[in-house]
This record gives structure tokens, C-alpha cells and sequence, in this order.
């Protein structure tokens, strides 16, 4: 898995390096031309501010988000949002789960692609529903309720430029994140019997009690 990771870092930064040298292999013309533009060009570079993609890993599992460079800071700044919704069913539980992302990026260069910082603010929520809860005196019930994670997040990451771009991230979220939750479960043979349970919540790769693991991979299109 190493391996593979390290492979995909490295053709992310061969794509990004082969389109700055196609985008510059472009600006060229005559020496005339070249003489009397040469400033405008590093000035005026056309940055496509806009990016709108998607995000593959944990802990946002698949997730669409957009970022804008801004035009001013000589385009080292670039807030972004990402968002995902999905549900999910085993045996012992089901419900839906909703996660967001929101925050800044800093560029390393002036033209809103390369190594960036990222610094975030994320929430993952989980509307849990257990089945098969096991109650007092043999009895089996179910319930309901909403876990919340809030995290805050710093990540590295790389970033392509082009009107298709791909990028990839690793970091980490801090955050008090509950192993456990209480309920109230109701008999599924007497529904006037109620019984407050506690159960674990349902295992999500990457989570543990002090923060979260961010790793993924994305591509789309900038403007």
C-alpha cells in the first residue's frame, strides 16, 4: 500500500510539472513579442480560480466540494468546502451519516496549484438506528439516536494544475471523539417498556477516541 501511495504521490507531481512546462511552452513567440510581453506574462498568469471536484478516502468516504483561490494575497489563499452524505446497514445497526469540511488552503506558489497547508473545521454525523438491542430479563428492543464528531483539521497536500486537475491530501483532525453512546431502547414485544443501553458506535476506519486519519485522493475540473 506504501508503495502504490508513493507511486501516485510522485505521478501527481510529474502531471503538475508537464502542464506548467506545456502551459509555458505556450506563452512562447517571437523575441519582439517575447521582449514586450515578458512582464505582463508573469503578472497576468491565468489562474482558474474555481475548482469543483471529487474526494475519495477517510474520513469523508466519497465527498464533492469546490474551492476558490482568492484574487488577492497574491493567490496563496484558497477557502474550500467539501460535503458527503450516505447511509449505511448491517445487521446490528443502521441510519444515515453526513459529513462536511470547511477551511482554508495556503499555496506555496503564487498560481493556486502545487503543495499547500490546509488548515479546517469538519463534522461528522451519524443518525444511528440499533436493532436487536439486548434488554433487562432477556428482553430485545431497539432505538434511535445522532452521534456528532467535530474535528479540527491539518493536512498536506499537493494540488495539479489545468482545466482537469487531481490532488491528494494526508493530515489529521483533533477532536474529543465518544466511543460510546446512551439510548433509549423500546421492547419490540411491548412497546411500553422503555430501557435506557449503551452501545458502542459503529466502527469507522480511520476514528479513534483522540481524532481521525485524513487520507484521500480527488480530481475535477477548474475555471
Amino acid at each position: 500500500m506504501k508503495k502504490k501511495l508513493t507511486a501516485l504521490f510522485i505521478l501527481i507531481i510529474s502531471f503538475s510539472q508537464a502542464q506548467e512546462s506545456q502551459e509555458l511552452e505556450s506563452t512562447k513567440d517571437t523575441p519582439t513579442e517575447i521582449s514586450a510581453v515578458k512582464d505582463s506574462i508573469v503578472q497576468d498568469y491565468k489562474i482558474k480560480r474555481l475548482s469543483i471536484g471529487i474526494k475519495v478516502g477517510v474520513p469523508n468516504i466519497t465527498s464533492l466540494g469546490a474551492q476558490y483561490t482568492l484574487p488577492f494575497l497574491n493567490n496563496h489563499i484558497a477557502p474550500y468546502f467539501d460535503y458527503s452524505n450516505y447511509k449505511y446497514d448491517d445487521s446490528e445497526s443502521e441510519g444515515d451519516l453526513s459529513f462536511y469540511e470547511f477551511g482554508a488552503t495556503y499555496y506555496f506558489n503564487t498560481k493556486g496549484k502545487g503543495f499547500y497547508l490546509g488548515l479546517g473545521s469538519s463534522s461528522l454525523k451519524v443518525k444511528a438506528s440499533f436493532n436487536n438491542v439486548s434488554l433487562d430479563q432477556g428482553r430485545t428492543g431497539s432505538g434511535s439516536t445522532e452521534i456528532s464528531l467535530d474535528t479540527t483539521n491539518f493536512k498536506l497536500g499537493i494540488k495539479t494544475g489545468g482545466r482537469i486537475y487531481f490532488r491528494m491530501e494526508f493530515g489529521y483532525g483533533m477532536g474529543n471523539l465518544p466511543k460510546t453512546i446512551d439510548f433509549t431502547a423500546t421492547d419490540n414485544s411491548n412497546p411500553s417498556y422503555t430501557e435506557t443501553v449503551t452501545e458502542e458506535i459503529p466502527e469507522i476506519p480511520g476514528i479513534s477516541e483522540n481524532g481521525l486519519i485524513i487520507g484521500n485522493i480527488g480530481f475535477g475540473i477548474s475555471f
